[in-house]
């Protein structure tokens, strides 16, 4: 099968991953490599765009998959699994609780339900391998502040607030870096404390 057109390359963004001494490793498997402005679509977003193209309404979209979501619920709840067309396969996946001895033998007190995995589909993987990619070459430290800055202008192009824990996630540190730097960007005015919610900030400047 001839594979479609590639859509334009995703930009990616190269960090460096840090040892547990503070150093950092000079070959690629010491590079952590992540999509530089992933943006998330919610459900309702996704409703949109389909009742743009089709004659179904949004109230319509929503409707159906809520009810979709409660029949995959149930249906996982009885230890089935769920194929979701053309994108792959839900299972819920058990194990053990406790290691036994194979003489003591298992009973339902012992089983657990440890994930749920989803097995994409070959239209999938054949995708993942259609893709391109694009990346400038620079690796950044993950803690550098024009690293932070660069992420936190990319999530503030799609949201009004952040707050602390989103903050160490998008600018890779730890919660109490986040904290003084969160501290600092408000004492410079570019974020400004949220007059209502505890631990949540919105961009204080227009950059």
């Amino acid at each position: 099968m001839a594979k479609r057109p590639a859509k334009s390359a995703i930009k990616c963004r190269a960090t460096h991953r840090h040892l547990l001494n503070g150093t950092e490793t000079e070959n690629l498997q010491g590079i952590r490599v992540t999509i530089a402005h992933s943006q998330k679509r919610t459900l309702s977003d996704m409703a949109e765009s389909i009742n743009d193209a089709s004659s179904a309404t949004v109230a319509d979209v929503l409707a159906v998959w809520n009810g979709m979501e409660e029949e995959i619920i149930r249906t996982l709840s009885d230890g089935n699994r769920v194929e979701l067309g053309s994108l792959g396969t839900l299972s819920l996946e058990v194990g053990t609780l406790r290691r036994k001895s194979a003489k003591e033998g298992i009973t339902g007190k012992d089983i657990v339900a440890k994930s749920i995995t989803f097995t994409p589909s070959k239209r999938l993987t054949e995708l993942m391998g259609e893709l391109a990619f694009e990346c400038d070459g620079t690796v950044a430290s993950p803690l550098s502040r024009p690293h932070a800055e660069e992420a936190l202008e990319a999530y503030f192009s799609t949201h009004r607030y952040i707050s602390v824990r989103t903050f160490a996630t998008i600018c890779k540190c730890s919660l109490s870096t986040a904290y003084r730097r969160i501290k600092e960007l408000v004492a410079e005015g570019r974020l400004v404390t949220h007059a209502l919610a505890k631990g949540v900030y919105e961009k204080g400047y227009q950059g």
